[in-house]
Parts: C-alpha cells; structure tokens; sequence
C-alpha cells in the first residue's frame, strides 16, 4: 500500500476498480487497470478516460495578462482568440525549459493553465517572480478541480449523448464551458495521445459523477502506462525526458515553438532564435530497435563505437508492434536511415533512425 502520497478526487474509484498504483510526482496514481496494451489499444479504437488530476491548474486575470505571457512563454499569443488554446513553453534565459504546458484564452483578461503535475509548484513561483509590474493575478485550482482525459476516435460519438452543445462546433484546441448531464465542464478538444479527443476540468464535487457518465457513454479506463505508450507512438515530448532544464525546444525538436515576436521581449529570445537559425550540436530523433529488445530512458547510444547521446523515452509500441524510441543525439547522425548501436544491459543492440511522428491520427 502506498502511504504519504497525494491522491486524486478519483483514487477510490481506481482501487475499486483494482488499478496497480504507483508514485507518480507526488501522487497515488494508477498505472493500469487490466493491461497497458489492451488500455491502450481501447484509445486507439474506441475511448479511454483518464485520471489527470494530478495536473496543475491555473487561473490568470488582470489587465496586463496577456503582455504578461507574451514575455514567460516562447510562443506567440498574438495568434490567439478567446476560446482557443495554446501549447507553449516557459524557458530559462539559456532557452532550457522550465516546462511544456497549455493555455486557453477566455478572455483577453483571463486565461486558464495547464501544467505538469511535477512542477506544479516551481511553475507557480515562477509566474509569480515575472509579473514585474504587470496587472497580472494568478490563482492555483490545482487542488479544487478535477481533470480528466477523454481520447480516442470514438470520444465525440460517446461525449455527444453526455453534453449540451454540438461538439463539431469545438476545433482542435479550442474550448467552451458547458454542461455535462447538468453538471459544469470546461471542455477542450486537447489531447496527448495522437487521437481526436478531449480535456475535461470542472469542480472536485461533480468528479465520480462525471467519471461514471463517460464509462457509462463507453470509456474504458486507462492509466498512465497506456497514456505514455501513446504518447510515445504520437512522440509528443515528456518533461523530464525530451525537455528539461537542460534540453532546449529546439534541440527537442519543437523549433516550430519558437517565435520571433518581432518588437517583444521574451526570456530566451536571443538563443532561442539563434538555435532555430543555425541550428543545435544535437537534436532528438525517432528510433526503431532493429534487435531484439526494448530500449528505456538513459540506455546509451554509439555510433562505430563512440557515445553519440543517449535514449529520452523508449518501449513497445502496441500499435505498430515494435520498439520505438526518442533518442538525444550528435545532429551529424541525425539522418533517417543512419543505424546505430544502444547499449541495452552491456549488450549492443543495432538500432536505426526513423522519421516521426510513428503514428498521430489528428
């Protein structure tokens, strides 16, 4: 049993349903239900819904909110509207990430958040120590509201029967505040899976409510083994892995990120641009283990016997059922087709560089 842990509005409902729960940035959070591939083949199929609640949440206000995250965040808020969301990262001055997140702009004076569950509390200071003298509240929902994520090709013919508005009316990363059985959502069609989905938050009192409703409509739970799997074959970066504080989005690989705000000062900037112009000594690139075999974070990589980098993320793919992997690596091997060697329990296994994303269906 798992003591000291932070749980989620929805921990009974996972134990109840026998999920295997591990420590996950704090919290008691389960990892699987049943099965990873059969979770995560659900998503790619039908539906899954999954706990998120261990994600942060925040509430922006003020006049000033928006010059505000045009100065903290690397992309370009001008490209907004009210009602559209974005994906953005905050980054040091030497362009490494403080981290990867979205938000959504309700208003032009009011913005919701989403950041990772492990630098819930680093991301909070850091907002609050750039506001300067802008106009700018921010207030933490972290632990008053609840998040959920509802993935797959099914999830609009399961949620429409649930909700008070045409759901082809919501474009991918826009949102709308509506009513779920009568009980209020914030609903984004957002996601990290690589299939049409959505994100839901709303008040920790309608949770288990709202948990029974979408299993209810057809959801399978699914847990963070299948989200991470998913993600993967989608390859959208993880924090900690793809980007850190000591990874830049452009070596990620996320230069697409990196705006120029021309007559705007953000942090970063300078390098930042500068990497997207000339480019990084290294960058992340997909992988396929030719071996036999499975490749997991930190293996090492060579190329003719010399270590060119190291694996960011790496398992099986259920879908394409074989290894995939991220792989941080010298640019001068960043050729699709070059082969390689990874170092996998002091054996050397032949591993190759692959385009990617490996599957996205959005």
């Amino acid at each position: 049993m798992i003591t000291d842990l932070k749980q989620t509005p929805f921990y009974n409902m996972h134990v109840r349903l026998g999920a295997r729960m591990v420590d996950f940035a704090g919290f008691s959070m389960p990892v699987q239900y049943e099965s990873i591939i059969k979770e995560h083949e659900a998503v790619r199929t039908e539906a899954g819904v999954f706990d998120v609640s261990h994600m942060g949440e925040f509430l922006l206000e003020g006049n000033d909110v928006i010059d505000f995250l045009q100065y903290v965040m690397i992309n370009d808020l001008s490209l907004l509207e009210p009602s559209k969301g974005q994906y953005s990262c905050m980054c040091y001055e030497n362009g490494t990430v403080v981290d990867d997140l979205v938000y959504y702009e309700e208003t032009t004076n009011r913005f919701r958040m989403i950041v990772n569950a492990g630098n819930i509390e680093k991301d909070f200071q850091w907002l609050n120590e750039h506001i300067r003298d802008k106009d700018v509240n921010i207030i933490n929902l972290s632990s008053k509201r609840s998040r959920l994520a509802f993935q797959g090709p099914k999830s609009d013919e399961y949620l429409q029967t649930l909700v008070d508005l045409d759901l082809s009316s919501i474009k991918r990363f826009y949102f709308a505040d509506c009513k779920l059985s009568g009980m209020p959502i914030f609903l984004a069609r957002t996601g990290y899976t690589g299939e049409r989905g959505f994100e839901i938050s709303f008040d920790n009192e309608y949770a288990e409510k709202i948990w029974d409703e979408l299993i209810k409509a057809g959801a399978s739970p699914a847990g963070l083994g299948a989200r991470d799997s998913l993600r993967l074959e989608a390859t959208y970066s993880l924090y900690g892995h793809e980007i850190n504080d000591s990874i830049t989005p452009v070596e990620a690989g996320l230069f697409w990120l990196v705006k120029p705000k021309e007559g705007i000062d953000y942090i970063g900037k300078n390098i930042l641009l500068k990497q997207k112009e000339e480019g990084t000594d290294r960058i992340i690139v997909g992988l396929n283990l030719l071996d036999r075999g499975i490749i997991r974070e930190k293996f090492k990589i060579f190329k003719d016997g010399a270590e060119i980098g190291y694996v960011t993320s790496g398992g099986y793919s259920p879908t394409l059922k074989k290894t995939i992997g991220l792989g941080l690596i010298e640019k001068q091997h960043k050729s699709e087709g070059t082969e390689l060697e990874i170092e996998v329990r002091n054996k050397f296994l032949k591993g190759v560089v692959v385009s990617t994303p490996f599957y996205r269906n959005v």
